[in-house]
Protein backbone atom coordinates (compact mmCIF):
# COMPACT_ATOMS: atom_id res chain seq x y z
CA UNK A 1 0.00 0.00 0.00
CA UNK A 2 1.45 3.62 -1.16
CA UNK A 3 2.09 5.85 1.84
CA UNK A 4 -0.31 8.67 2.23
CA UNK A 5 0.81 12.40 2.20
CA UNK A 6 0.31 12.57 6.40
CA UNK A 7 2.29 9.27 6.53
CA UNK A 8 4.88 11.06 3.73
CA UNK A 9 5.50 14.01 5.54
CA UNK A 10 5.73 12.36 9.05
CA UNK A 11 8.84 10.72 7.43
CA UNK A 12 10.22 13.74 6.69
CA UNK A 13 10.10 15.41 9.90
CA UNK A 14 12.02 11.87 11.36
CA UNK A 15 14.62 12.45 9.25
CA UNK A 16 14.76 16.00 9.80
CA UNK A 17 15.02 15.00 13.43
CA UNK A 18 17.47 12.55 12.80
CA UNK A 19 19.96 14.57 11.78
CA UNK A 20 20.60 16.58 15.07
CA UNK A 21 22.32 19.63 15.03
CA UNK A 22 24.21 19.35 11.77
CA UNK A 23 20.91 20.27 10.28
CA UNK A 24 19.84 23.47 12.68
CA UNK A 25 21.01 26.74 12.89
CA UNK A 26 20.52 30.13 14.26
CA UNK A 27 18.76 32.64 12.60
CA UNK A 28 19.37 36.35 13.37
CA UNK A 29 18.84 39.44 11.81
CA UNK A 30 21.53 42.43 12.49
CA UNK A 31 22.01 46.29 12.23
CA UNK A 32 24.64 47.88 10.47
CA UNK A 33 26.22 48.53 13.79
CA UNK A 34 26.27 44.66 14.36
CA UNK A 35 23.28 44.42 16.59
CA UNK A 36 20.72 41.54 17.04
CA UNK A 37 17.13 42.95 15.64
CA UNK A 38 14.35 40.96 17.10
CA UNK A 39 14.09 37.63 18.45
CA UNK A 40 16.59 34.78 17.55
CA UNK A 41 15.34 32.10 15.64
CA UNK A 42 15.82 28.52 15.32
CA UNK A 43 15.47 26.60 12.22
CA UNK A 44 16.22 23.68 9.45
CA UNK A 45 19.14 24.37 6.81
CA UNK A 46 17.30 24.57 3.56
CA UNK A 47 19.44 21.51 2.10
CA UNK A 48 18.55 19.25 4.33
CA UNK A 49 14.56 20.57 4.32
CA UNK A 50 14.38 19.71 0.46
CA UNK A 51 16.88 16.77 0.28
CA UNK A 52 14.10 14.93 3.21
CA UNK A 53 11.22 16.42 0.73
CA UNK A 54 12.73 15.15 -2.30
CA UNK A 55 13.16 11.75 -0.54
CA UNK A 56 9.84 11.35 0.11
CA UNK A 57 7.36 12.74 -2.22
CA UNK A 58 9.40 12.51 -4.95
CA UNK A 59 11.41 15.82 -6.63
CA UNK A 60 8.89 15.67 -8.98
CA UNK A 61 5.90 15.94 -7.02
CA UNK A 62 6.56 19.63 -5.71
CA UNK A 63 7.27 23.05 -7.38
CA UNK A 64 6.95 26.62 -6.10
CA UNK A 65 6.19 29.73 -8.04
CA UNK A 66 7.86 33.44 -7.54
CA UNK A 67 4.48 35.62 -7.77
CA UNK A 68 6.72 38.90 -5.54
CA UNK A 69 9.82 40.24 -5.42
CA UNK A 70 10.71 43.30 -3.31
CA UNK A 71 14.46 44.96 -2.86
CA UNK A 72 14.10 47.23 -0.01
CA UNK A 73 17.63 49.09 1.62
CA UNK A 74 18.81 45.91 3.87
CA UNK A 75 16.44 43.19 2.87
CA UNK A 76 14.84 41.38 -0.14
CA UNK A 77 11.35 39.91 -0.02
CA UNK A 78 9.99 37.14 -1.93
CA UNK A 79 6.11 35.77 -2.17
CA UNK A 80 5.97 32.15 -3.25
CA UNK A 81 3.02 29.73 -4.01
CA UNK A 82 3.54 26.14 -3.05
CA UNK A 83 2.56 23.37 -5.45
CA UNK A 84 1.69 19.56 -4.96
CA UNK A 85 1.01 16.54 -7.23
CA UNK A 86 -1.44 14.77 -5.63
CA UNK A 87 -3.35 12.02 -8.06
CA UNK A 88 -1.63 13.33 -11.24
CA UNK A 89 -3.38 17.02 -10.72
CA UNK A 90 -1.62 19.96 -9.15
CA UNK A 91 -2.81 21.53 -6.44
CA UNK A 92 -1.54 24.85 -4.86
CA UNK A 93 -0.95 24.56 -1.12
CA UNK A 94 -0.96 28.26 0.10
CA UNK A 95 1.72 30.92 -0.66
CA UNK A 96 4.12 32.52 1.97
CA UNK A 97 6.89 35.39 2.14
CA UNK A 98 10.46 35.74 2.69
CA UNK A 99 13.01 37.33 3.79
CA UNK A 100 16.85 37.73 3.90
CA UNK A 101 19.22 40.90 5.03
CA UNK A 102 21.04 41.78 2.55
CA UNK A 103 25.00 41.72 3.17
CA UNK A 104 27.79 43.84 1.89
CA UNK A 105 25.82 44.80 -0.97
CA UNK A 106 25.33 41.24 -1.83
CA UNK A 107 21.70 41.83 -3.71
CA UNK A 108 21.69 38.43 -5.45
CA UNK A 109 21.99 36.06 -2.39
CA UNK A 110 19.51 37.97 -0.93
CA UNK A 111 16.92 37.30 -3.15
CA UNK A 112 17.83 33.83 -3.38
CA UNK A 113 17.76 33.08 0.21
CA UNK A 114 14.59 35.41 0.62
CA UNK A 115 12.91 32.51 -1.80
CA UNK A 116 14.21 29.74 -0.08
CA UNK A 117 12.79 30.75 3.04
CA UNK A 118 9.49 31.51 1.71
CA UNK A 119 9.45 28.00 0.08
CA UNK A 120 10.24 26.70 3.67
CA UNK A 121 7.16 28.36 5.31
CA UNK A 122 5.07 26.96 2.66
CA UNK A 123 6.33 23.49 3.21
CA UNK A 124 5.15 24.89 7.16
CA UNK A 125 1.52 24.92 5.84
CA UNK A 126 2.25 21.19 5.48
CA UNK A 127 3.57 20.38 9.01
CA UNK A 128 7.05 19.99 7.38
CA UNK A 129 9.94 20.95 9.29
CA UNK A 130 7.41 21.69 12.71
CA UNK A 131 9.64 21.34 15.42
CA UNK A 132 11.01 24.49 14.13
CA UNK A 133 7.86 26.33 14.23
CA UNK A 134 7.31 24.64 17.45
CA UNK A 135 10.62 26.55 19.21
CA UNK A 136 11.77 22.87 19.58
CA UNK A 137 15.12 23.76 17.86
CA UNK A 138 16.57 25.55 20.56
CA UNK A 139 17.43 23.33 22.68
CA UNK A 140 18.77 20.98 20.06
CA UNK A 141 20.99 23.95 19.11
CA UNK A 142 22.54 24.54 22.89
CA UNK A 143 22.77 21.28 23.71
CA UNK A 144 25.53 20.64 21.22
CA UNK A 145 28.26 23.42 22.22
CA UNK A 146 30.80 23.34 19.43
CA UNK A 147 33.45 20.21 20.21
CA UNK A 148 36.63 21.08 21.60
CA UNK A 149 39.42 18.45 20.27
CA UNK A 150 38.42 15.64 22.62
CA UNK A 151 34.65 15.88 22.38
CA UNK A 152 35.79 15.42 18.06
CA UNK A 153 37.23 12.21 19.39
CA UNK A 154 34.83 10.72 21.46
CA UNK A 155 32.17 12.03 18.50
CA UNK A 156 34.41 9.88 15.71
CA UNK A 157 34.74 6.86 17.96
CA UNK A 158 30.44 7.20 18.79
CA UNK A 159 29.99 7.52 14.68
CA UNK A 160 32.19 4.33 14.35
CA UNK A 161 30.19 2.25 16.71
CA UNK A 162 27.16 3.42 15.11
CA UNK A 163 28.08 2.16 11.40
CA UNK A 164 29.40 -1.00 13.15
CA UNK A 165 26.07 -1.31 14.65
CA UNK A 166 24.12 -0.45 11.21
CA UNK A 167 26.65 -2.68 9.38
CA UNK A 168 25.07 -5.64 11.28
CA UNK A 169 21.63 -5.29 10.28
CA UNK A 170 20.18 -7.67 7.68
CA UNK A 171 20.25 -6.51 4.04
CA UNK A 172 16.37 -6.05 2.99
CA UNK A 173 15.90 -4.26 -0.24
CA UNK A 174 14.32 -0.92 0.29
CA UNK A 175 14.80 -0.47 3.60
CA UNK A 176 17.87 1.75 5.45
CA UNK A 177 18.76 1.77 9.15
CA UNK A 178 19.33 4.21 11.77
CA UNK A 179 21.05 4.35 14.90
CA UNK A 180 19.21 7.26 16.64
CA UNK A 181 20.60 7.14 20.42
CA UNK A 182 20.63 3.80 21.17
CA UNK A 183 17.68 2.23 18.85
CA UNK A 184 17.69 1.56 15.32
CA UNK A 185 14.99 2.45 13.27
CA UNK A 186 14.08 1.19 10.17
CA UNK A 187 13.29 3.60 6.93
CA UNK A 188 11.91 2.91 3.74
CA UNK A 189 8.45 2.76 1.61
CA UNK A 190 5.68 -0.02 2.28
CA UNK A 191 7.48 -1.56 5.79
CA UNK A 192 4.54 -3.24 6.43
CA UNK A 193 5.00 -5.50 3.70
CA UNK A 194 8.76 -6.39 5.23
CA UNK A 195 7.08 -6.89 8.42
CA UNK A 196 8.11 -10.58 8.86
CA UNK A 197 11.70 -9.87 8.26
CA UNK A 198 12.17 -7.21 10.42
CA UNK A 199 10.49 -9.37 13.08
CA UNK A 200 13.03 -11.93 12.44
CA UNK A 201 15.72 -9.45 12.61
CA UNK A 202 14.59 -8.43 16.25
CA UNK A 203 12.42 -5.13 15.20
CA UNK A 204 8.95 -4.43 16.80
CA UNK A 205 6.63 -2.06 15.96
CA UNK A 206 6.39 1.48 17.76
CA UNK A 207 3.12 2.50 17.83
CA UNK A 208 3.68 6.29 19.30
CA UNK A 209 6.15 6.78 16.49
CA UNK A 210 4.87 4.75 13.93
CA UNK A 211 8.32 2.88 12.59
CA UNK A 212 10.36 -0.28 13.15
CA UNK A 213 12.46 0.13 15.91
CA UNK A 214 15.23 -2.35 17.72
CA UNK A 215 17.47 -1.65 20.84
CA UNK A 216 21.13 -1.30 19.91
CA UNK A 217 23.31 -3.90 21.45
Amino acid sequence: MAATLKEKIDLINERLRSFGIEAVQEIKMTGKDGKVIGQVKYGYRPQYVFDSVNEFLGPENWRYELTKEEIFDSQAVAEVKLYLKIDGDWFCKGSQKGQMQIVKGNVGDAQKGAITDAIQKCMSLLSIGSDSYKGLLKNVYQKNPPKTQSGKNQADKQTADKSSKLSAMPKIAGVTFEDRQGVIVAIGDRLFDKKELLKAAGFQWDKTEKTWIKKAA
